[in-house]
């Protein structure tokens, strides 16, 4: 079960109310009640409102930015460099990852 069947079960819960007492509130039966909350992210945002509502609760939805994947530190930092600076980090990453490559091919061929 996730977020919407969750909240219509969370709701009903809290509100003291089995799956049949919510069912004759909706006019729909028990095993109704039972498939939304079992629906998870399915329930539309409409019938979640009507679920709700029969429960005395509104329905709030909000939007959120959500946090950067990229560690703006490192941007930041790069921003800083020279470009000199920035081929000679480049150069060393580079012979960093060459490296390892190398080694893992090595590596491999012994396996095999």
């Amino acid at each position: 079960m996730s977020a919407g069947g969750q909240l219509i079960r969370s709701a009903r819960e809290a509100e003291g109310l089995t799956q049949a007492q919510l069912a004759r509130r909706l006019g729909i039966t028990q095993p109704s009640v039972a498939r939304l909350e079992a629906a998870g992210d399915n329930v539309t945002i409409a019938t979640l409102q009507r679920a709700l509502y029969a429960m005395n609760r509104t329905l709030e939805l909000r939007s959120a930015r959500m946090r950067s994947s990229v560690d703006e530190s490192q941007i930041a930092a790069s921003i800083e460099m020279t470009p000199g600076q920035r081929l000679e980090r480049f150069e060393r990453e580079y012979a960093g990852v060459r490296e390892f490559a190398l080694e893992a091919q090595e590596s491999i061929g012994r396996v095999a």
